[in-house]
């Protein structure tokens, strides 16, 4: 079947059942023939039926994007991120439509996002890259020198009283995480890790912690993370082992993410 039977099939099937989830289909092909406004009108009507289509949800930013209505393309792709938070394409154009709009931070993280999910993925490898060198540029080589953290400030009598894991950081925390970050972005992997240990020591397993160490153990031959694979180890066990721990790390983020949100909402 030609691909101009196939657009035939599609837009019977969509005049006969408006309801067809098959308008993700006729409407990639519509965007590959460049028809954007066909594409645009198809997708908006579909949505009215499928509102939690991730699919489609993904296809409206993308044709925004193409329209280069990059501000009318957040809005659906930060809902698609929230219905399959693992959708890796979903990120990806988010962070793109976060580029186009110059909004550096929010696009570093949507990269991070992707990479998260799709390690190898070699546009946000370098998105990533390019993004934290220039965040990196923001401190001064004095910063990068390893202090001990100040001791916490204790009114008297809170010697029992605890810091909450999951509270909202505070300044003090987030001036340190970026630290851990420009670290992390000079390869300067060992002292990341000793000043994240420090900061677990002090706020307990805190989000903005618990990432910056799952970003930590994703990098490669992480020999101060964790121990070498014994020599004698197969290929094939050592590559079990690897996709184990991502599952883990996926599920330790997922769980930091919900908790988050429920902070959030409180």
């Amino acid at each position: 079947m030609s691909q101009d039977e196939v657009i035939a099939s599609l837009q019977k099937e969509l005049r006969d059942n408006p309801r067809s989830s098959q308008f993700v289909k006729l409407a990639e092909i519509y965007i590959e023939r460049d028809m954007i406004d066909a594409a645009f009108s198809l997708v908006r009507q579909s949505l009215k039926f499928h509102p939690r289509s991730t699919s489609g949800l993904i296809l409206l930013g993308r044709i925004y994007k193409l329209k280069k209505q990059y501000f009318e393309a957040l809005d659906p792709l930060i809902e698609a991120t929230k219905l399959a938070f693992d959708n890796w394409r979903a990120w990806l154009e988010l962070a793109e439509a976060y580029v186009e709009l110059k909004n550096g931070k929010q696009a570093l993280a949507a990269f991070k996002k992707v990479m998260l999910f799709n390690p190898t993925h070699p546009a946000a490898r370098r998105a990533v890259a390019k993004l934290e060198l220039l965040t990196a540029d923001e401190y001064e080589d004095d910063l990068f020198q390893m202090q001990k953290l100040p001791e916490t400030q204790l009114n008297p009598g809170d010697d029992d009283k605890k810091i909450k894991p999951w509270s909202s950081p505070d300044s003090s925390l987030i001036r340190m995480v970026s630290y851990i970050d420009a670290l992390i972005v000079r390869h300067d992997l060992e002292r990341a890790t000793n000043l994240l240990n420090e900061c677990s020591a002090k706020y307990g397993n805190h989000p903005e912690i618990e990432s910056r160490r799952l970003k930590l153990s994703v990098f490669e031959n992480p020999q101060f993370i964790e121990p070498k694979q014994v020599a004698t180890n197969s290929l094939a066990r050592q590559e079990l082992i690897h996709e184990k721990k991502v599952a883990a790390l996926k599920l330790l983020l997922r769980r930091i993410e919900a908790k988050k949100s429920d902070l959030l909402s409180t």
